[in-house]
């Protein structure tokens, strides 16, 4: 028996689609993406927008803390422990840091990036690329220990788009279901793989 989509969430009918086999159950995966067409003509104006982030406050203020405890630790300590004398340095560290990224954040001030019902628009120091749904051939989310990137890969290998989505305001979670989505909506490929098994899965 056929499951009724109709009554399935968005994100149940991505994990569906995900889960199902597609050459064992043709139709239903038709059924999947004709509903998720459905939900998207419902929610058209959804648009997603990354803003960059300013981490040099933050930074600043986590390296003070952990400046002033290590420093903390060495005075009132009776031996001298190596983790708090690398540690004390991070407090005469900290302006040069905020002053660092502050200075890398007024850079890239105005870079963003937003996902739409059109495509991909990224602006990176002031030069925007765009990518139609249409133009792409496939989508790629990466994840590291320390980034996580989205790829767009276009018929024209010159227009591809590369996102750093970690270093943008954003929900990465919303990121993905949406791209999921228009990866299910265009019949694109749609990959995830991570530093730590190395090799491409299409989902």
């Amino acid at each position: 028996m056929e499951p009724n989509y109709a009554n399935y969430s968005y994100n149940e009918l991505l994990e569906a689609l995900e889960t199902i086999d597609h050459h064992a159950y043709p139709d239903r995966v038709n059924s999947i993406k004709a509903r998720l067409a459905t939900l998207d003509d419902k929610n058209g104006n959804v648009s997603i927008r990354g803003d960059y982030k300013d981490i040099s406050l933050l930074l600043f203020l986590i390296c003070s803390i952990l400046g002033v405890m290590c420093t903390w630790m060495l005075i009132k300590g009776n031996e001298n422990d190596f983790r708090a004398i690398v540690g004390a340095f991070m407090l005469p560290a900290a302006p040069f840091l905020y002053w660092h990224y502050k200075k890398k954040w007024r850079t890239h001030a105005k870079d963003h990036f937003i996902l739409n019902k059109e495509g991909v628009l990224y602006s990176f120091k002031g030069q925007d690329a765009k990518l139609a749904w249409a133009n792409i051939t496939s989508i790629e989310l990466s994840r590291t220990r320390y980034h996580s990137s989205l790829s767009f890969e276009s018929k024209n290998k010159d227009k591809s788009i590369y996102i750093d989505i970690k270093k943008f305001r954003c929900s990465q979670l919303t990121v993905e279901n949406f791209i999921r989505k228009k990866a299910a909506e265009h019949g694109m490929p749609y990959y995830k793989s991570t530093l730590w098994r190395g090799k491409k899965r299409i989902v």
